[in-house]
């Protein structure tokens, strides 16, 4: 629930969801906070004449349900308060999914959509069983789909279709199980662990803005599918790490339409976000993607948020030749391609739902102990919740243990739990999935 509030009228409490100026322009860290303290009061009332609140996100006596519209009754009639039903969401497809409400129409960078209203069903331990089987099952199906297609097959739908409805439940779940997997369970194959972590984001990120499940199904299957074009490129080309010569450029290009004719009659029968997705996820909002060097609304949603969450996994793992670069760099790549690669409002929700510590990130704490990020707080940003894998004396803890930011745990008297810093990948020399998986 949105709220238009003038600077001066703002309190703690509240959940800050837009200012009148663009993000970048302001020194919050992140787009979207809940007002905590008195120096981000004053910071925004000086920088602000207003801004847009969500009440449903706010917090204590800042908190507002959504609206209950009363029906029309005779003015004889003793007053009646009745809450309607709102309409169910239903899908398509045979998902095994609570139900889901459906929240109305949504505008993003002139993008209309239909939304419903997620809530994480499970907390992330509890969640993660489920989500290394379809993880697994994934990593299986990209194998079989390389077999099919190095024999001049196409990949099995009806196999792609189940798979993908395994990890649409996951994430309508809890979509951090699943990132959790993607961040520390890597295999020998780059390839793969590309694919499926693209895939997994790009439904997360979905999830995020609200689609509903079959969108994020079909999402999910587009990304999965978008690069199968490469198995028909030569495994030298695709393994070099030195820079491409233009006609080596050229070729790579070509993997576009090696996946269109690939997937030959099944294509047409595709979902809209699919197509738009193997087909445009290279293309750029300025004009300077391929293969048709499309620009504006032309990409369409689908493709935009392919291309935005392929750029970022590119940049977020470690690679043959080089290392995972820091989250916060990545971060600032994303936000200098606003308005140029891609729409800023996509931008700005992507930023939003990757947060300031996505999860996986490695931390210390200002008791001095390290930890990885187990768990996103989706209101407190600043507030996730933390595997604790080193003590104070950086010696690791055999059974790791989780504290959770939100509840303001202390350290000691008065002083409670902070993190301090984000720490590069294999600090300590640490690896996470020797801790949880």
């Amino acid at each position: 629930m949105l709220h238009m509030v003038a600077s001066p009228d703002l309190r703690k409490g509240m959940f800050v969801a837009k200012l009148d100026r663009p993000w970048l322009e302001s020194p919050f860290l992140m787009q979207g906070f809940l007002i905590e303290d008195d120096e981000q009061l004053a910071q925004l009332r000086e920088l602000c004449r207003h801004v847009v609140v969500d009440r449903s996100r706010s917090v204590g006596l800042e908190y507002r349900a959504e609206p209950v519209n009363e029906p029309s009754l005779p003015h004889h009639h003793p007053p009646v308060r009745v809450r309607p039903e709102k309409p169910l969401y239903r899908s398509k497809r045979k998902l095994k999914l609570s139900p889901l409400v459906e929240t109305g129409e949504r505008d993003l960078g002139g993008h209309k959509f239909a939304t419903v209203q997620y809530v994480d069903e499970v907390p992330i331990e509890d969640a993660l069983p489920a989500a290394k089987i379809a993880y697994q099952g994934t990593l299986d199906l990209l194998h079989d789909i390389n077999t099919q297609v190095a024999a001049g097959m196409a990949p099995d739908m009806e196999h792609v279709g189940l798979t993908v409805d395994g990890l649409v439940e996951c994430v309508v779940r809890n979509a951090d199980a699943l990132v959790w997997l993607s961040r520390l369970k890597r295999s020998d194959n780059e390839t793969y662990d590309h694919t499926l972590s693209s895939s997994i984001h790009l439904m997360a990120f979905g999830r995020y803005l609200g689609l509903p499940p079959d969108e994020l199904h079909a999402m999910g299957t587009g990304s999965l599918l978008k690069d199968i074009g490469f198995i028909r490129l030569p495994a030298e080309l695709l393994r070099k790490s030195s820079g491409l010569t233009p006609p080596e450029r050229d070729r790579m290009r070509k993997h576009v339409w090696l996946a269109r004719e690939i997937l030959g009659g099944d294509f047409d029968a595709f979902e809209p976000a699919m197509r738009d997705i193997i087909l445009k996820h290279h293309e750029r909002l300025d004009g300077s993607g391929y293969p048709d060097r499309l620009c504006g609304k032309d990409i369409g949603l689908a493709g935009e948020m392919a291309g935005l969450t392929d750029s970022y996994c590119a940049m977020l793992y470690p690679r043959s030749f080089r290392p995972a670069r820091k989250s916060q760099w990545i971060i600032d790549q994303i936000n200098a391609m606003r308005d140029r690669a891609f729409t800023a409002s996509v931008v700005d929700e992507f930023v939003q739902f990757i947060g300031i510590y996505p999860v996986g990130t490695l931390v210390e704490l200002n008791s001095g102990e390290v930890g990885v990020v187990f768990e996103q707080n989706r209101v407190r940003r600043l507030k996730p919740r933390i595997m604790v894998l080193l003590g104070p004396d950086k010696s690791p803890n055999p059974s790791p243990g989780i504290v959770n930011l939100l509840n303001d745990p202390l350290v000691r008297e008065g002083v409670p739990y902070q993190i301090v810093r984000v720490l590069p990948s294999g600090s300590f020399g640490l690896d996470p999935k020797e801790f949880y998986l």
